[in-house]
C-alpha cells in the first residue's frame, strides 16, 4: 500500500495568512444574505467555499464568510467528528463554541481521509487572541487565561466512556503522530498504542526506563490543541473557543500536557496551568514518547 502524506497539522506563523479585511465589513454583500439556509442545496458549499469571500485559508482547511451571520469551513481535514463535537459542546456545556447549523461530507479519494467536509457555524464578531493578545493589558490578559481555564474545568466536568473523536473516526493532534492514529475500538487498543510508542523510546534511550506503561481509566471531552491562535475575544472581552478539529474523547491529562508542551505563547500557557489541576505522571508518560510520535511515526 502506499504511503500517503503527513497531514499538515500545524503551521508556522509566517505561513499563517492574515484574514482578507473585506471579508470581516459589516456593510459589503455575502453569498447568503437575506437568504433561508433551509433553502440551499447541500450542493451549494462546494461553490460557496471556492467564491465567498475567505476569511482565512489555513493549510487543507479554508474558512470563508457566508453571510453576517454564518461562515463555512471546508476542506479535506473536515471530518464529521468536529461537528459532532461542537454539537455535544453544545448541549453538555456554557462553554462559547459557535453552533453547527449544518455539516456535509463527500466522498474524495484524492484527500488524506477520503473525504471533503462542509460545516455551516456561526460567525463571531472577534479577533484572534494571537493578534490583539500584545494591546491587553496584564489585567486583561488574565481574564482571558482565567476565562480560557474554566473553560478546561467545564470539558473536564464531562465524562465520556471510550476515546477518541465523538463517532469515531482517527485519533488526530499532538500526541497521535502527523498521520493520525486509529480509530481504536476499545481502551485497551487505545492503551496499547501508547504503550508500544513508550517502549520503542525505551529501547533507543529516549524515554527513562522508570516510567511506568500507560493505564487509562478516565475520559472526558478535550479540545487538545487550546492556544491564542484557537481562541478569538469578541467585543465584550469574551473568549470563544474554536477549531475543534482534534477534540474528542481523551484522558484530562492531555489537555494539560498539551498545553505544557507547546513552544508558542509559553507566558500565556504558563497562566492558564497555573490555574488547573495538573497530571505529573502522565503528563511525564506523554512527554517521554516524543521520539516514537515524530523520528519513529511510523514504528
Amino acid at each position: 500500500m502506499a504511503l500517503r502524506s503527513p497531514i499538515p497539522t500545524r503551521l508556522l506563523p509566517s505561513q499563517r495568512p492574515l484574514p482578507i479585511p473585506a471579508s470581516k465589513a459589516s456593510d459589503r454583500a455575502f453569498p447568503l444574505d437575506a437568504k433561508d439556509l433551509d433553502s440551499v442545496s447541500d450542493e451549494s458549499p462546494v461553490d460557496f467555499l471556492k467564491s465567498a469571500p475567505i476569511l482565512y485559508d489555513l493549510g487543507k482547511t479554508t474558512v470563508v464568510r457566508l453571510s453576517k451571520d454564518l461562515v463555512l469551513k471546508g476542506g479535506g481535514n473536515v471530518l464529521p467528528c468536529e461537528a459532532k463535537v461542537l454539537e455535544l459542546v453544545a448541549s453538555k456545556s456554557n462553554i462559547r463554541a459557535t453552533r453547527v447549523h449544518r455539516s456535509l461530507h463527500f466522498m474524495d479519494n484524492t484527500k488524506y481521509f477520503g473525504s471533503m467536509g462542509y460545516i455551516v457555524m456561526d460567525y463571531i464578531d472577534s479577533e484572534p487572541l494571537d493578534s490583539c493578545g500584545g494591546d491587553l493589558s496584564d489585567e486583561q490578559k488574565m481574564d482571558v487565561a482565567t476565562q480560557t481555564a474554566k473553560m478546561i474545568i467545564e470539558m473536564q466536568s464531562i465524562s465520556l466512556l471510550e476515546p477518541g473523536p465523538i463517532g469515531g473516526e482517527p485519533c488526530r493532534g499532538r500526541f497521535f503522530t502527523h498521520y493520525s492514529a486509529g480509530p481504536f475500538e476499545h481502551v485497551a487498543e487505545y492503551e496499547g498504542w501508547f504503550n508500544h510508542k513508550l517502549d520503542i523510546c525505551k529501547a533507543y534511550k529516549h524515554a527513562p526506563s522508570d516510567i511506568p506503561p500507560f493505564k487509562f481509566t478516565e475520559f472526558v471531552l478535550t479540545h487538545h490543541d487550546i492556544s491564542p491562535r484557537d481562541l478569538i475575544l469578541d467585543r465584550n472581552g469574551l473568549v470563544w473557543l474554536v477549531d475543534w478539529a482534534d477534540a474528542g474523547s481523551y484522558p484530562p491529562a492531555f489537555e494539560t500536557a498539551a498545553l505544557s508542551s507547546q513552544s508558542q505563547f509559553v507566558i500565556f500557557n504558563d497562566m492558564v496551568l497555573s490555574l488547573l489541576p495538573r497530571y505529573p505522571l502522565e503528563e511525564r508518560q506523554l512527554d517521554s514518547i516524543g521520539y516514537g510520535l515524530s523520528i519513529a511515526a511510523l514504528a
